[in-house]
């Protein structure tokens, strides 16, 4: 943004201006800004520029309701937990920008100043005086300004005699009243007269401190500063001191001048030390309307007698003061400091908060924190900053507007400040943090009862709700006041509470042995009155007490664990704990391969797998840290703006920035992350818009260096105060990272350059990915587990060339919290396509393997391997017989490129056909053949062409099946089937044969193998009496024919005695059928006239069947053995002592 520095070098140039401006007609608005002096906040001066016309006063608006949230404070620090919040007056009125100071005699009593206003909004009474003497339950005072009223900025002190002070802006210069008899009366004194004669000449942003030390060489001296605009010392800050409780006043002093800025010092505050050190800090705009970037302080060892050069404690940093806060209130980055003026251990430390955009020195993000330094040295050296808010980092909260105090009496503490860290964005609530160790460590919490939604003042400076906070505290009494609106007005609260004074132990240092697991606990303690011991905590849970200022323990589960120490005083009161964080035991990160290389053409992109490995015992916690987005971009040509509205706020992706402002801004170490072809809002936001304004959007695509490209143009909400637009990533944008310049101006022709009158330009980087990405980029692994991470290579929009980076993994592996991994891509244009022909074979076949290469050197090397391993060649094109799916890689290397590709080879199996085993089958002439494999096609020997035929035959007859499966696999078997006949055994009906005959049995089927009953082997055996006798002898044979067929024969051969009853009368019998199925007929050749006996015995000889005096009819008798077994069953025929004999076969 242009600076637009007014000299005002008197009241006749600038009542001259301003009627030249409106001689003719209605001034614009940018005529009118430019009249007055932003750097004023007092809103006796803007009051002042509206009724000339040149701004306008906030209006009345509905305040949204508050939401009640608890009076209780929950702290360790704090005797009692409840704490209402009480108004300092009762009276209508709005009560802003407030001061509190405790009376160092009776911290029962404490006297309060506001910016005090009618509550419609009317006249400004100025500050005022309120004030407790029943620590805040009730206050009393007036709402007017002490002898009138002043145009306000209040700073409150109360001496060591009594004496109370109020200091305020007076006649555009500066004013004290005092009163000896608490209020009931005030002595006005003007301390000093306006730096000029001007109608903007104002000392604003005052602050009056009093060295309230008992015994100090300069006690009850009271200092008086601010900042000076118009006159000889204009921006600077002056003080005036004076050494008779404010009766006189010193002359003034320049206290900032050998600051040198080129811009302003504002926002002073001071304070004084234990032995009467006299110090005043203050915010530096060295390019206004920048946010504050340094803080100033000078220092006085003689009563304010002398000051030595200011200088500068702490550079690089950037306050709110015109990027702001969500909420809708004017804001600063105004220091506060305080000195431990007590007896303590840290006796003469200096502390300084301030409200800070990111961490100080980075100075980027949305998060608002206060954060202080300290001095042991009297200023001369300052410690890093510190924290003090305890919310998580990083959230975009906002943390504004703190005050400190440091107790006299114990050197404890406590910052007030607003806070949005449980609300809304556009809500607030008061917090205050206590620290009893010298601000190493803080414990905060909330002291106002509600949440409520900052609203400006209504007819005060634009945005106004007061630009300070204010806290004091003695002997243990803590006064913590604000502004809320929680009435619907702006109302000045205090919520009191009481700190405990126990001294906390600090600069705890906790080490961990990873072999043993034993934990060394160190700390530091200034001692304190009633200490008895330390109490140990781990993870919040008590684990031991000691008195000295060490401890160990062994841990035994690994893990992350916080240890906290407190000190515990007589009657169990315990301080604040000291903290500090350890491990016992890694998450061990193990990344495979180690290492990733592509080779591709223009344009094509590839896909590997990584994977990380999580080998430790603790979660593994992995990030990316940037790796494209690391490089420099080009150097644009710078643009310039002007006039005094600038770029608030950018959104895009993950960008967000908050700025003030400036003519130019060079933020290209902030980036938004894009990815081709996808579209992006845009938003800006402008603070002091115009009418007419208008924003623009450049990206250098092709990274030529040069905003050459179409603009994209922001559409405006119609009121010039929020641009929004669309941008898509063009394909063919340039990956890696690039410019990107965002201008406001006003009706200007707006392009990418040259210098205009109006708005401002700022540039960013934004990073489009280049030829690698990894997704995910973080992630937390479970010991012993492992995840894929796709490692993705793109040749997009690169030139023919090799590309190397290595990404740094930052982990919170112990031993490799940054673990790098190197990713190659090689950009060739060689051609390299691989095939096999066929792609695709049946078991047994062959294919070869075909290279097609173009491009590189023309001269080509070719290495082949296989997956399963096993083959290898340097030929381009081998023939390989496969016997499974195998994948064949080549790499073709011309010379300097190595390539590599891959085909694969489908091995089908052949369809198994079984037949089964060649087979004989006896007596039968046919049998049922499966080729099996169903679904398939089928040819067999029988032209037959289904899976199961019917296979006949005689004799031995070879069939085969050839099944062809989907694939044009062929598979193929063959049986034979011997059709062979059961042989015919047939040895005769049985016979009977007398005694010292014989018979001759034969079994037939030459060439066949035979096995009698009596175990003879031959085809014929004869048979007699010679080893049996007379009886029933049955013969069996089994023959087997050479096929393997095989049948019985039987025969009962009966030898007799022939002189038996046949023999006499010549008779025959004969049994008929027989075998015979249970019924048979037992026939004679002649007939007999006398009966006979009939015995029937089985084999054994035991008689089953009996018969008596039986006469034989017609030859012939009929026997029923039905209910006898099968087998064979002699038959006897008795008559007058002689027999006959025969035998019968039962077979069912």
């Amino acid at each position: 943004m242009r600076k637009f520095i007014l000299l005002f070098l008197s009241a006749t140039f600038v009542i001259i201006a301003f009627n030249i401006a409106i001689s003719d007609s209605s001034p614009t608005e940018r005529q009118k800004r430019s009249l007055v002096n932003t750097r004023i906040d007092n809103n006796g001066y803007w009051k002042k520029a509206a009724k000339k016309g040149l701004t306008v006063l906030n209006p009345v608006v509905k305040v949204p309701t508050a939401v009640y949230t608890g009076n209780t404070i929950n702290s360790r620090a704090v005797v009692f937990d409840n704490s209402p919040d009480v108004p300092v007056t009762t009276e209508p009125s709005t009560q802003s920008e407030n001061s509190i100071f405790v009376d160092p005699n009776d911290n029962l009593v404490a006297l309060n100043s506001n910016n005090s206003t009618p509550a419609n909004g009317g006249s400004v009474y100025g500050a005022d005086y309120l004030f407790t003497e029943d620590f805040a339950a009730t206050w009393d005072g007036s709402i007017n300004g002490p002898n009138g009223s002043n145009s306000g900025d209040p700073a409150a002190c109360i001496g060591t005699d009594g004496r109370w002070y109020v200091g305020y802006i007076s006649n555009g210069g500066q004013g004290v009243s005092y009163s000896d008899d608490q209020g009931d009366s005030w002595t006005k004194v003007q301390v000093a007269a306006a730096p000029g004669t001007g109608w903007g000449d104002l000392a604003d942003k005052n602050h009056m401190w009093i060295d309230a030390k008992q015994g100090s060489p300069y006690e009850n001296y009271l200092y008086n500063a601010w900042t000076d605009f118009g006159g000889p010392f204009n921006n600077e800050i002056v003080l005036q001191r004076s050494m008779d409780r404010g009766e006189t006043w010193d002359t003034k002093v320049n206290l900032s001048g050998a600051i040198n800025t080129s811009g302003h010092c504002q926002g002073v505050n001071i304070s004084t030390g234990p032995n009467g050190e006299a110090y005043a800090v203050w915010s530096i705009y060295d390019n206004w309307p920048n946010d504050e970037n340094s803080i100033g302080m000078a220092r006085s060892f003689d009563g304010g007698a002398t000051w030595e050069p200011a200088f500068r404690i702490i550079d690089n940093i950037r306050g709110i003061r015109n990027s702001g806060v969500p909420q809708n209130m004017r804001v600063n980055s105004f220091p506060v400091m305080a000195v431990d003026a007590s007896d303590g251990p840290n006796s003469g430390t200096i502390y300084v908060v301030w409200t800070n955009t990111g961490v100080p020195g980075t100075n980027t993000g949305s998060d608002r924190d206060v954060y202080l330094i300290k001095s042991t040295d009297q200023g001369d050296t300052w410690t890093d900053p510190i924290r003090v808010n305890q919310d998580p980092i990083g959230q975009g909260k906002a943390h504004y507007l703190p005050w400190i105090t440091c107790d006299a009496s114990s050197g404890i503490l406590s910052v007030i400040f607003l806070d949005n860290r449980n609300t809304t964005a556009s809500q607030a609530e008061a917090w205050v943090a206590v620290s009893t160790n010298a601000g190493e460590t803080w414990e905060d919490f909330k002291v106002s009862d509600v949440a409520f939604t900052p609203s400006p003042i209504p007819g005060l400076a634009s945005g106004y709700f007061g630009d300070y906070l204010s806290i004091h505290s003695s002997d243990g009494k803590v006064y913590p006041c604000w502004t809320d609106n929680r009435s619907g007005q702006a109302m000045g609260y205090v919520s009191v509470f009481e700190t405990i004074n126990l001294v906390a132990p600090f600069a705890l240092l906790a080490d961990t042995d990873q072999e043993t697991g034993e934990v060394t606990l160190d700390w530091q303690f200034n001692g304190g009155t009633g200490f008895e011991y330390f109490k140990i905590y781990r993870n919040g849970e008590v684990v031991s007490t000691t008195t000295e200022l060490a401890f160990t323990e062994t841990l035994v589960d690994y893990g992350y664990y916080l240890y906290e120490v407190t000190a515990i005083f007589v009657g169990d009161q315990e301080s604040l704990p000291a903290a500090a964080q350890t491990q016992y035991g890694t998450s061990t990160i193990v990344i495979t391969p180690e290492s990733y290389t592509a080779v591709l053409n223009p344009e094509a992109t590839d896909v590997q797998m990584m994977h990380i490995h999580n080998t430790g015992v603790l979660d593994l916690d992995y990030s990316l840290s940037p790796f494209f987005g690391k490089s420099s971009i080009h150097e644009y040509e710078v643009a310039k703006g002007g006039g005094d509205e600038y770029i608030n706020i950018v959104r895009i992706a993950n960008l967000e920035n908050y700025s003030s402002s400036d003519l130019y801004s060079n933020n290209s170490s902030l980036s938004a992350n894009l990815n081709k072809g996808e579209l992006y809002p845009i938003e800006v936001v402008v603070a002091n818009a115009y009418e007419g304004d208008q924003v623009k959007v450049w990206f250098d695509w092709n990274q030529n260096g040069v905003f050459d490209e179409t603009a994209v143009i922001l559409n405006d909400d119609k009121r010039f105060g929020v641009f929004i637009g669309e941008v898509t990533i063009p394909q063919g944008a340039t990956p890696g990272k690039t410019g990107m310049r965002v201008r406001l101006s006003s009706t200007d022709k707006l392009s990418a350059y040259n210098d205009t009158q109006y708005g401002e330009v700022e540039d960013y980087s934004i990073v489009i990915p280049s030829w690698l990405t990894l997704d995910p980029d973080t992630g937390i692994i479970p010991p012993g587990d492992s995840l894929m991470v796709n490692v993705i290579f793109n040749a997009e929009g690169l030139t023919i060339g090799s590309y190397y980076y290595e990404v740094e993994f930052i982990t919170n592996d112990l031993f490799n919290p940054s673990y790098g991994v190197d990713f190659t891509l090689h950009v060739t244009d060689i051609q390299l396509s691989v095939s096999a022909d066929p792609a695709e074979i049946c078991m047994g076949e062959s294919t070869q393997l075909l290279t097609n290469v173009s491009g590189g050197s023309g001269s080509y090397t070719y290495s082949w391997t296989s997956v399963p391993e096993g083959f290898v060649s340097s030929e381009p094109s081998p023939v390989v017989y496969p016997e499974v799916n195998t994948v064949y890689n080549v790499e073709v290397y011309d010379g300097s490129v190595t390539i590599e590709s891959n085909t694969t080879v489908i091995v089908h199996e052949l369809p198994v056909v079984e037949l089964g085993n060649n087979e004989t089958l006896c007596g039968e002439t046919q049998i049922i053949l499966n080729a099996g494999n169903p679904g398939q096609e089928y040819l067999w020997s029988t032209n037959e062409t289904t899976q199961e035929i019917v296979a006949m035959g005689t004799g031995e007859t070879m069939f085969w099946a050839e099944v062809i499966n989907e694939y044009g696999c062929v598979g193929y078997d063959t049986i034979f089937i011997n059709f062979a006949e059961i042989p015919v055994v047939d040895l005769g009906a049985d016979t009977v044969v007398c005694g010292g005959a014989y018979i001759t049995l034969d079994a037939g089927n030459p060439g066949s193998n035979y096995l009698w009953s009596n175990l003879e082997t031959s085809q014929t055996i004869e048979v007699d009496t010679s080893n049996f006798g007379f009886g029933l002898q049955d013969y069996s044979v089994q023959v087997t024919t050479q096929d393997g067929c095989y049948n019985d024969g039987q025969i009962t051969v009966e030898f007799v005695d022939c002189t038996g009853l046949n023999e006499v009368s010549n008779l025959e019998m004969n049994i008929y059928p027989n075998p015979s199925n249970g019924v048979f007929n037992i026939g004679l050749s002649a007939s007999i006239n006398d009966p006979v006996e009939i015995i029937i015995s089985d084999q054994t000889g035991k008689v089953v069947y009996e018969l008596s005096n039986v006469v034989i009819s017609n030859n012939s008798l009929k026997v029923n053995l039905n209910g006898y077994s099968d087998g064979i069953y002699g038959i006897t025929i008795l008559q007058n002592g002689s027999s006959l004999t025969s035998r019968v076969v039962l077979r069912r």
